[in-house]
């Protein structure tokens, strides 16, 4: 149940969040295409939820630490001589520490994509 609770139950803030969006592409597809055809339903829902499931995948590379290294560089930019870090395997230890106790705060955007994806799905049986 606490592998469950890690990985679904977040703040209803960030699933607000990711159904405003996925919400919002659709309707501005369907208000530039019109509301009569059955077969723009399909295209707004499966555009919004291909484009939520994305934002949530790139929540996810960098959750995992995929930009670390632009992090690293920037921070060693600004810092100049008294760096906060040693170098950049001492940058990734820490963040990669602080990984550990944070929530999968990527989890909602990739739910809701999944559930819009279902219902395109769902709609394309009726064409």
């Amino acid at each position: 149940m606490l592998t469950l609770k890690k990985i679904f139950f977040h703040s209803p803030f960030r699933y607000l969040i990711a159904l405003a969006i996925a919400t919002s592409i659709t309707l501005i597809y369907l208000f530039t295409r019109g509301f009569k055809i059955l077969f723009y339903y399909l295209d707004a829902f499966s555009i919004a939820g291909a484009v939520t499931f994305l934002i949530g995948c790139l929540s996810l590379v960098t959750f995992l630490g995929g930009f670390d290294t632009f992090g690293y560089g920037f921070s060693s930019m600004r810092r100049g001589a008294n760096r906060k870090y040693e170098d950049l395997y001492d940058y990734q230890t820490k963040k990669r520490e602080l990984r550990k106790t944070k929530k999968w705060t990527f989890v909602p955007y990739m739910v809701v994509g999944i559930i819009f994806l279902l219902v395109a799905l769902i709609i394309s049986f009726f064409l």
